[in-house]
């Protein structure tokens, strides 16, 4: 079959994680069609769509020699694409010839303008190489298709968070990974929903030299979160917020109702700063003009793939940003409080403030307080 690639496919490194190799391809173009940006009705995805447009032409690949089981593996990943219906024409240099191409079965699609590969390559090439590698493990496994397809914007997040951590960090003290120092031998899902948790049988190289006993090991996998303090310094206030947890009701906590800061997944393809500013956005309305970036870590790393960046945010707290907000969609019910500096201390050395996103950046804020306060002409 030859097949017509127009969108994210055209992209060697997703193309060979979907097939299983990368199969022989070359430029061509198609006349009379243009490739759009299509979002959803929610606006939380994006994929690019073929429709006809007189005097268009739109860039992509021919793809030839494909294999049966490779156009099976193509059709699983395109999920809510058809390749069904009549091909098309390309103009190439021995000829004009054939190929299929993936159009969309969803008429519900929104155009969000003009779709532009290099912009995609940049912004989320990469984070969807790692996702596609996690959305084609469950290809071939018994309801695979639909748990995959469900679980696509958390594989992109997981994917973004592959990404960032292949940032070198520093390995003055600790142990520095050499080659097959972990070896695993068994990976399994036992739940995959938003979150997932994934159960290892591995060994890994011990500080003697020699190879640990095979363990097993399971990780609650969640992605990572941006934690966002917003400070004035003018007024010498913070910005807080307080919601229903549910992981303090299951611990039985007495009081499920925390006081924390905004928080939030970072997207696929989406940076933790930009996740920082959507989130004060979406939760409590503002508009942060300055983000001081303080240490990040893992929550609790003995179980939890989860990193946090923690971020103090400078902007302008008056009393009218009080109030509620959060998303619907995610059934967020969040409520605002702007508190003196003093009385934030207050809370935390009362325990009233428990959670360690926000114990952290009470810490960070006390240590930048006094510049803070003094970049703004303020004693």
């Amino acid at each position: 079959m030859r097949l017509f690639l127009y969108g994210s496919l055209r992209d060697p490194a997703l193309l060979a994680t979907v097939t299983g190799r990368l199969p022989p391809a070359r430029p061509a173009q198609l006349a009379g069609h243009v490739v759009l940006t299509a979002v959803n009705r929610a606006g939380t995805e994006a994929f690019p769509m073929i429709l006809p447009e007189h005097g268009a032409v739109t860039e992509g690949l021919l793809v030839e020699g494909l294999t049966a089981a490779e156009i099976d593996r193509l059709r699983f990943y395109e999920a809510g694409f058809t390749l069904d219906g009549a091909p098309v024409t390309l103009e190439m240099p021995e000829g004009p010839v054939q190929a299929a191409l993936f159009r969309p079965q969803d008429p519900g699609w929104i155009s969000g303008g003009l779709w532009d590969f290099a912009d995609w390559r940049a912004r989320w090439g990469e984070t969807s190489v790692a996702a596609a590698r996690a959305f084609m493990a469950e290809y071939g496994l018994e309801g695979g298709a639909e748990r995959a397809a469900r679980r696509w914007t958390q594989l992109l997040v997981r994917g973004g968070a592959e990404v960032r951590a292949r940032e070198t960090a520093p390995v003055t003290l600790r142990r520095a990974q050499g080659a097959d120092d972990i070896r695993i031998g068994r990976l399994s899902r036992p739940y995959a929903n938003y979150f997932a948790v994934e159960e290892y049988d591995l060994s890994w190289r011990r500080f003697d030299g020699a190879m640990s006993r095979e363990a097993n090991r399971a990780v609650f996998v969640s992605g990572d979160a941006v934690i966002v303090l917003p400070y004035d310094p003018v007024r010498d206030r913070v910005h807080l917020i307080e919601q229903f947890r549910v992981g303090a009701m299951a611990r039985g906590d007495a009081e499920p109702w925390l006081v924390e800061t905004i928080a939030g997944r970072i997207d696929g393809g989406e940076s933790p700063e930009e996740a920082a500013r959507r989130e004060a956005a979406e939760e409590a309305g503002l508009t942060l003009t300055r983000l001081l970036r303080g240490p990040s870590c893992y929550a609790s790393p003995g179980a939890l793939s989860e990193y946090l960046y923690h971020y103090v945010a400078v902007c302008d707290l008056p009393d009218a940003v009080v109030g509620t907000g959060g998303l619907e969609a995610e059934e967020e019910d969040i409520r605002s409080h702007v508190l003196p500096f003093a009385r934030f201390m207050e809370l935390l050395d009362s325990g009233e403030i428990d959670n360690a996103p926000l114990v952290i950046l009470a810490m960070w804020l006390d240590r930048l307080r006094p510049q803070l306060r003094a970049e703004a002409g303020l004693a």
